[in-house]
C-alpha cells in the first residue's frame, strides 16, 4: 500500500524502524513504507489541508506550540495526538475517539483501544493524559464553532 488516507476507523500511526509505519485500525492493522509525518500530511491533505496548516490552526486555538494534537478531518472531528515531538523519527499519533481507557504499566503506558486491542507506549501516564486534555479541549473548541454556525 503506497498512500494511506487515515479515516475514522484509524485508532494509531506508530512509527516503526527504516522509515516504516504501524497503521491501527479497528479491524485490522499493518505496515506501511512511509513515515508517519507523511502519512499526517497527507491525510491533512486529502482533507483539504497540509500539516501545517492544522498545526498552525492547533497552536492558535490551544495557545500552546508544542505537542499540539490536530484535527485531520472537521466534519467528523477526527482528532490525533502524538506522543511526542512530531520532528522526532518515533512520534506516534493516537486517535482521540478510538481511546477506550488509559493505565499505568510501569515505567510506561497501556492504551487500551475500543475494540480491546492494546499497546504499550514508552511514555508516562501523565504526558499520554495531558495529550488527552488537550486533544478534548481542542475537539470542545471545533463542536462550539460547528453549532455556532448552525444558529446562524
Amino acid at each position: 500500500m503506497e498512500n494511506y488516507e487515515i479515516n475514522e476507523e484509524t485508532y494509531a500511526v506508530i512509527s516503526e524502524y527504516f522509515g516504516q509505519t504501524k497503521i491501527i485500525e479497528k479491524d485490522s492493522e499493518w505496515i506501511i513504507e512511509s513515515q508517519a509525518y507523511k502519512i499526517m500530511d497527507e491525510s491533512c491533505q486529502y482533507y483539504g489541508s497540509s500539516y501545517k496548516g492544522r498545526l498552525t490552526a492547533s497552536k492558535k486555538m490551544l495557545e500552546c506550540s508544542y505537542k499540539l494534537p490536530i484535527v485531520v478531518e472537521e466534519s467528523s472531528c477526527l482528532i490525533f495526538f502524538p506522543t511526542k515531538s512530531s520532528l522526532v523519527d518515533d512520534c506516534c499519533w493516537i486517535n482521540l475517539n478510538s481511546i477506550k481507557k488509559v493505565e499505568k504499566d510501569g515505567k510506561n503506558t497501556k492504551i487500551i483501544f475500543n475494540n480491546d486491542k492494546e499497546i504499550v507506549l514508552e511514555i508516562s501516564k501523565l504526558s499520554i493524559d495531558n495529550q488527552i486534555y488537550r486533544s478534548t479541549k481542542l475537539e470542545s473548541l471545533i463542536k462550539k464553532r460547528i453549532n455556532a454556525k448552525k444558529r446562524i
